[in-house]
């Protein structure tokens, strides 16, 4: 395979970021138009402020939602889509699907006044963590099977590899926050900040690897 130039390899780091970006944000939106929606339901009137409120979550839904297609990799643009590639398709986006629902499920404590949220370390209620944990240790696996089962061996391959240098990132990462916490250095470790950077590895050498 021929080596990719920095130029393209910088391109495609900035276009995943984006896609990062453009994710979190229709997160946001659509945990905002859920509570929204569920306070107008409550004070049962809808108000020009509301519809106007409404109508900008849908914009900024939709913008975010067309961005991030946009922005997808698809190595066979012209080439027929085998059955076993849509399937894996499906799966990935069922995974983006559930992401979603439980960044909604986290915000809309934090929309309705109190604790809570996707980045948050504040209590929430048991049965909004119950759901969560249930919906996602089930069906992760779930998920996860159906796309090896599924994946080609090229879509595998870069998988692989992300999922190397994601464990390689969090054999640095970890013992030296922990080290450096016990300096006083840094503050108490996060391990969901530690996750996400490990989950954002591997998604972005998967995708770059998928693209070339």
């Amino acid at each position: 395979m021929i080596e990719q130039s920095p130029p393209g390899l910088m391109s495609k780091i900035i276009r995943f970021a984006a896609m990062i970006a453009l994710g979190l944000v229709f997160v946001y939106a659509l945990g905002f138009l859920v509570g929204v929606s569920a306070a107008a339901l409550d004070n049962g009137r809808l108000t020009l402020k509301t519809v106007g409120l409404l109508l900008g979550c849908l914009a900024v839904l939709g913008l975010s939602g067309y961005g991030f297609y946009r922005l997808w990799p698809r190595r066979d643009r012209e080439e027929p889509v085998s059955p076993k590639v849509e399937r894996t398709r499906w799966s990935l986006i069922a995974a983006l699907g559930l992401g979603m629902a439980i960044g909604v499920a986290l915000t809309i404590p934090m929309l309705s006044g109190e604790s809570g949220g996707v980045f948050s370390n504040d209590p929430i209620p048991a049965t909004t963590a119950l759901s969560i944990v249930i919906a996602y240790a089930v069906l992760t696996p779930i998920g996860s099977y159906f796309w090896h089962r599924n994946a080609d061996e090229f879509e595998r391959e870069a998988s692989g590899r992300g999922a190397l240098l994601g464990m390689y990132a969090y054999s640095v990462v970890a013992p030296s926050w922990w080290l450096l916490e016990r300096a006083d250095l840094v503050p108490e470790q996060d391990p969901m900040i530690v996750f996400l950077l490990v989950m954002t590895v591997w998604g972005v050498v998967w995708q770059i690897r998928r693209s070339d």
